[in-house]
């Protein structure tokens, strides 16, 4: 005997449900294999975080998508098949998934002292000894794209700190090197406006020497550049982090219920199964 309308629905609802999460799957899949194959803002940013940090991100996309493919796979053929076993084991890898990003986020908040050390440490070394420096074109570049985008200069703090637009004339390799002429106190990239008449203003020069980056921290009144990006990367990635994590928390929260939705459709859609064609 055939399934009831109610169950019919559930039947269809569970296979466009599936199609949905298929999709998904695939593009998660294809922006992994894009992460791990092609160069691009990512693989850029590795060059200074280190390759180990690109490499887990496009793989967890990677693995990600194709667990998806599979659950939704299972999905689909359970429920357009009436197979209880598919509806059982897209269940379990369902749940699993779930699992995995609850502890995924617990081990992301608990470490995320030590990881925010780890990036800080890399930043800090790749600045300070490879850039501008002969062989180490691509990390001198990636540090501009960020410094550009995200109106950053350094590695850490505000405008008081050493180590944010001050890094540069306080520990950097790169500085240190400049023995013709007027020396440049940080790069364009860490200017609003590098190639205007008032470049030398932003970076150091003549007629500047009272206001920053050619005075050291603390910065008073006087002494403030309006050229001149204060904010170090970290902070200013953070920031935008901050500013995106109610979408973040949203977009994870409104996953979760679409995993449990597409569990309890399956419960369900097993008991109709059950029900309409053992015990009627």
């Amino acid at each position: 005997m055939g399934l009831s309308r109610f169950g019919k629905f559930l039947k269809y609802s569970m296979f466009l449900f599936n199609i949905v999460i298929l999709v998904a799957g695939c593009a998660l899949l294809g922006f992994g294999v894009y992460s791990h194959t092609t160069e691009n803002r990512l693989t850029q940013i590795s060059v200074i975080l280190g390759d180990f940090y690109s490499y887990v991100f496009s793989m967890a996309l990677i693995v990600s998508g194709g667990v998806v493919i599979i659950i939704s796979f299972f999905g689909c053929c359970g429920a357009i098949k009436e197979v209880k076993c598919m509806l059982g084991t897209f269940f379990f890898l369902l749940l699993c998934m779930l699992l995995g990003m609850i502890i995924g986020s617990i081990i992301a908040f608990v470490k995320k002292d030590e990881i925010s050390e780890t990036v800080l440490h890399e930043l800090s070394t790749s600045l300070n000894s490879s850039y501008g420096m002969p062989g180490q074109q691509k990390i001198t570049d990636t540090w501009n794209l960020m410094q550009t985008f995200f109106k950053c200069c350094g590695v850490h703090g505000g405008v008081n700190s050493s180590t944010s637009w001050a890094y540069y004339r306080e520990y950097s390799v790169w500085f240190q090197n400049q023995t013709q002429g007027m020396r440049e106190y940080v790069p364009d990239s860490c200017c609003s406006n590098a190639f205007g008449p008032n470049r030398t203003k932003c970076v150091g020069g003549e007629g500047y020497e009272t206001i920053i980056p050619a005075v050291r921290p603390p910065v008073g009144r006087d002494f403030y550049n309006d050229l001149l990006f204060t904010e170090g990367c970290y902070n200013a990635i953070l920031g935008v982090f901050e500013e995106n994590v109610k979408i973040l928390a949203g977009a994870g929260a409104g996953i979760s219920v679409l995993m449990v939705l597409g569990m309890v459709f399956a419960v369900c859609l097993c008991r109709r199964i059950k029900d309409e064609f053992y015990f009627e």
